[in-house]
């Protein structure tokens, strides 16, 4: 079944409500959700512009259609969820004690500070755990380690093409689909430029987090360096 029909097939099925909805017309930035206690700290010192966008502007939206056309697909990860929220508002936290001062009191310190953009955009896009913006978070976080900005870009656009097949795969067996899956996915694709953004923000991160994690991440390649079987797998991603 294509886009086009489970888009009318959901305009047959639902009420005039829905069929607003479904007709292209679900704007996800309208949803702000409480982002988890352990992330708090970080979204303090974010600056003014990129809490901004993470909360209502680009990053948000990408996010929340992000969040809502994979949910469902990874698995309820409750501590990893706290663990990476306490780490990142722990490196956040070292990133800004490092940072110079000098450009923060500037006309461009709304644009300075740690750039978490994508990391506070996940956190306030999920009612909970289960919906997977943060787990969208971490595949951008893994795809930008490995990949070019670019081909990183196209892997998403390929994977949102993909999870919107297997969308309209389900519906055409009848199979029971979240509204929030259902209208991403009729829902035109997401811009180029908005998954470049999201991914140049992932790779922003992970510059800051290797920095503020110099000393372990020497330490980590030194264990792997000496450990046959991990070296032996590093290099086979390498």
């Amino acid at each position: 079944m294509s886009i086009a029909k489970l888009q009318a097939s959901l305009a047959r099925a639902t009420n005039e409500v829905t069929v607003a909805v479904a007709n292209i017309n679900f704007d996800f930035c309208l949803v702000k959700y409480e982002a988890p206690k352990e992330y708090h700290p970080l979204g303090e010192l974010l600056s003014t512009n990129r809490k901004e966008s993470a909360e209502h502007g680009k990053s948000h939206v990408t996010a929340r259609r992000l969040a809502a056309l994979f949910e469902g697909v990874c698995p309820d990860t409750p501590q990893l969820i706290k663990a990476y929220g306490e780490r990142v508002s722990e490196i956040s936290k070292q990133a800004t004690a490092n940072e110079h001062k000098r450009f923060s009191s500037s006309v461009f310190g709304s644009y300075t500070g740690v750039d978490a953009t994508s990391i506070w955009a996940a956190a306030t896009s999920s009612q909970s755990a289960k919906t997977g913006a943060i787990h969208v978070h971490l595949l951008a976080c893994m795809l930008a380690s490995i990949f070019s900005s670019a081909e990183a870009t196209s892997i998403w656009m390929e994977l949102i093409e993909e999870r919107k097949k297997a969308v309209t795969q389900d519906w055409d067996r009848n199979e029971s689909i979240p509204f929030a899956v259902a209208a991403a996915a009729v829902q035109q694709g997401i811009a180029r430029t908005q998954l470049a953004e999201w991914d140049a923000s992932a790779r922003a991160w992970l510059q800051t987090a290797d920095s503020v994690m110099a000393a372990k991440q020497t330490q980590l390649r030194l264990i792997l360096k000496n450990t046959p079987r991990a070296s032996a797998s590093r290099n086979y991603y390498l």
